[in-house]
C-alpha cells in the first residue's frame, strides 16, 4: 500500500507553516486542529485533523504520499476522504484525488488566461503556488501550448507592440526576460514589430520628451548638467548614441 508520510498545513502562498510525519509529531504553530471526531488527545497535532464541521480545519493541506508526488487539497476533503499521517493512501482515492486536481488545474489556466496573457513560466510559477503536483502541470501545459492559448512568441510579440511607444528596447527586453521569454523568441518578436513601426525613430521620441518633461534647455545646459541628464537616460535603458542624437537635435 501506498503510506501517507506527512500531512502539512499550508498558507495562502504554497508555503508549510506546520507539519505532521508518519510518527505524529508536528513542528510550527499549533492552532486548535486537534478535534478529531470529537475527542481532543493531549498532544494535539495534524494527525488528529478534526472531523468535518466540528474544531477548526485547515483551508489547505499539502499531502505526501511514499509513492508519488505530494498533492495539494483542502483541509475539508482531506477530512472527508479520511487521510491520516502513517495511514495507507488506497488506491481508489489517490485516482480520485488526482483526476479532480487535474479537472481543476486546467480549469484553474482557463481563469488565469481569460482574464490575461500569460507566458509558460508566469503561468507554470502560478500553477505551483497553489500546489498542483508538477506532472498535472506539466500535462496542462503542454495541451494549452498545442492548443496555442499559451505562447511565449505571441505575448512577446503583444509586449513590444503595447511598449515600443513608451518605454526602451532595453526595458522591454529586460522586462521579458524576467517573465521567462528567450532571448531567441525577443529578437523575433522586435523583427516582427520593426515591419510595422520604426523602433529607433520611436526611442528618439521617447528620449525628447524626457528632455523636455525635465525642463532640459541644450543652451543654458552645463556639462555637469548634461552628464546628469545623460545618466538619467541611461537608467531609463536608452543608448548612448540615442541619447546624443536626441540631445544634439534639440541644441
Amino acid at each position: 500500500m501506498n503510506k501517507i508520510l506527512s500531512i502539512d498545513k499550508i498558507d495562502r502562498f504554497g508555503r508549510i507553516v506546520e507539519s505532521c510525519g508518519d510518527d505524529g509529531r508536528e513542528y510550527g504553530i499549533k492552532d486548535g486542529m486537534e478535534k478529531m471526531e470529537g475527542a481532543a488527545p493531549a498532544e494535539p497535532s495534524l494527525r488528529d485533523l478534526p472531523a468535518a464541521g466540528r474544531g477548526h480545519v485547515p483551508s489547505r493541506v499539502r499531502v505526501t504520499p511514499e509513492e508519488g508526488e505530494p498533492f495539494t487539497i483542502s483541509g475539508r476533503r482531506a477530512v472527508r476522504l479520511g487521510l491520516r499521517p502513517g495511514e495507507d493512501l488506497a488506491p481508489e482515492i489517490h485516482r480520485e484525488i488526482l483526476q479532480t486536481l487535474r479537472v481543476s488545474c486546467m480549469q484553474r489556466c482557463g481563469t488565469l488566461l481569460g482574464s490575461r496573457d500569460y507566458t509558460e513560466r508566469r503561468l507554470r510559477t502560478k500553477l505551483e503556488d497553489a500546489g498542483y503536483p508538477p506532472s498535472i502541470i506539466e500535462d496542462c501545459i503542454t495541451k494549452l501550448k498545442e492548443a496555442r492559448y499559451l505562447d511565449d512568441e505571441r505575448y512577446a510579440q503583444t509586449y513590444v507592440r503595447s511598449y515600443i511607444h513608451s518605454r526602451s528596447c532595453m526595458r522591454i527586453r529586460r522586462d521579458l526576460l524576467e517573465r521567462g521569454i528567450s532571448e531567441e523568441e525577443i529578437n523575433r518578436a522586435f523583427a516582427v514589430i520593426e515591419e510595422e513601426t520604426d523602433p529607433e525613430e520611436a526611442q528618439l521620441v521617447q528620449i525628447r520628451c524626457l528632455l523636455k518633461k525635465r525642463g532640459y534647455d541644450p543652451g543654458e545646459a552645463d556639462y555637469a548638467m548634461r552628464q546628469k541628464t545623460m545618466a538619467f537616460l541611461h537608467r531609463k535603458g536608452y543608448e548612448t548614441d540615442l541619447i546624443r542624437r536626441a540631445m544634439e537635435a534639440d541644441s
